[in-house]
């Protein structure tokens, strides 16, 4: 009796001890996110040049369409901004892979399903830097929005920039070495020109501009602009980041299990 009694005691404070998939997911979150905030050169790029831009081409452009302009490039530099932290963030994976770290957090415990929640966490912390720095010089220079409107901008950017940080996962599983920066830096620019954040889509041959609006960064753009200044809700924007997301999703899932080195059962 004392025995059984002594063992189910064991048994439970094993599993008592033994942390849940969500706390290991959090846990492994905050450690990501941590170590790519303490990054000097990540945060200056990914905050300096978006804020750099925006003060260049509204100084440049800002007054046209009354200085509606301003805020319309505001809107671009920022989702610029969290385009490079999300694809760059999620390309730093490869790094984990490289080292061997990945199949030890594996190995101990971490789900496939909970190291990439955990890596999606930690790319949409570092990704609310640049939109609300990008944001508030916006402001300081002469935006003219409501916080209202202000607010619901970032959380439209920030939720609209999630098919962003699934590429850099991608990158980051199947791209080896430098070659995954290298195929992220390539990928942010070729999605910042083709989504028509660096200049409008309409000065663009026809080609390029029927590549721009099937890229998420094109309808993030615009949902950005919606939320500001009101309009038609871009429904097809819903649909083409929605695609993205569901198609990069399960490219993340398959990446990550052959990374690993994981058999279905």
């Amino acid at each position: 009796m004392t025995t059984t009694a002594a063992t189910t005691t064991a048994a439970t404070a094993r599993t008592t001890a033994a942390p849940s998939a969500a706390t290991r997911t959090v846990r492994y979150a905050l450690h990501t996110t941590r170590m790519t905030v303490t990054n000097v050169m990540f945060m200056v790029f990914t905050i300096a040049l978006p804020v750099g831009m925006y003060l260049l081409f509204g100084m440049m452009f800002g007054e046209a369409a009354d200085g509606q302009a301003r805020g319309m490039i505001m809107v671009n530099m920022a989702a610029y901004g969290g385009l490079g932290a999300a694809v760059t963030a999620g390309t730093q994976i490869q790094e984990d892979q490289r080292n061997g770290f990945l199949r030890q957090l594996i190995v101990a415990g971490l789900s496939p399903r909970s190291f990439l929640v955990g890596s999606v966490m930690a790319a949409s912390a570092v990704i609310l830097p640049a939109l609300v720095a990008v944001g508030v010089v916006g402001l300081a220079t002469g935006v003219e929005v409501g916080a209202g409107p202000f607010l619901t901008t970032v959380v439209v950017l920030w939720l609209g920039l999630l098919p962003t940080i699934l590429i850099g996962i991608v990158l980051g599983m199947v791209l080896k070495g430098g070659a995954a920066m290298a195929g992220g830096v390539v990928t942010m620019m070729a999605m910042a020109i083709f989504g028509g954040l660096w200049m409008p889509l309409e000065m663009f041959p026809s080609w390029m501009q029927q590549v721009g609006q099937a890229m998420p960064t094109y309808w993030i753009s615009q949902l950005g602009q919606w939320s500001m200044y009101d309009g038609e809700l871009p429904v097809t924007g819903l649909l083409v980041i929605g695609a993205w997301t569901v198609v990069l999703g399960g490219l993340c899932a398959f990446s990550l299990r052959r990374a690993v080195g994981l058999k279905r059962r």
